[in-house]
């Protein structure tokens, strides 16, 4: 297989790879996001929460993945990228490096929007013990 060919195959498997992970996160961590955001009393913001979770998690992992470029100060040419299989090689693990990151992030920013949620409903979430 020619680098050129590689270069193109290894581009749709990576990013294959990225939209899997992404969607094994959000199929691993639905239920329980779900029944934290059904615990909030009023339910509209856990609704809006439960639509955008999906989104919230798929974008990030792509918006990693494609914000690698193939091109840097030294690489300027796609004969110089295709060049050397290593260099591709190195760029596929960077590519995962960063959707591992931005799904890490994402996840940490839908966490404190919870804990945001949360913290906004204060005493309303608390049973009422005046008996």
């Amino acid at each position: 297989m020619s680098n050129d060919q590689y270069l193109v195959v290894s581009y749709f498997v990576v990013g294959g790879a990225c939209v899997v992970l992404a969607l094994a996160t959000y199929a691993l961590l639905r239920r329980s996001f779900f029944a934290l955001t059904r615990v909030a009393p009023g339910g509209r913001l856990g609704r809006v929460y439960r639509r955008l979770f999906l989104f919230g998690v798929v974008v990030p992992a792509l918006t990693g993945f494609f914000s690698v470029s193939f091109y840097s100060c030294e690489i300027s040419s796609y004969d110089a990228v295709v060049k050397d299989r290593s260099y591709l090689v190195r760029k596929n693990q960077e590519q995962m490096a960063t959707t591992l990151s931005y799904t890490c992030a994402a996840l940490l920013t839908w966490g404190c929007l919870v804990a945001i949620g949360f913290a906004a409903m204060g005493d309303r979430g608390k049973p009422d013990e005046t008996c």
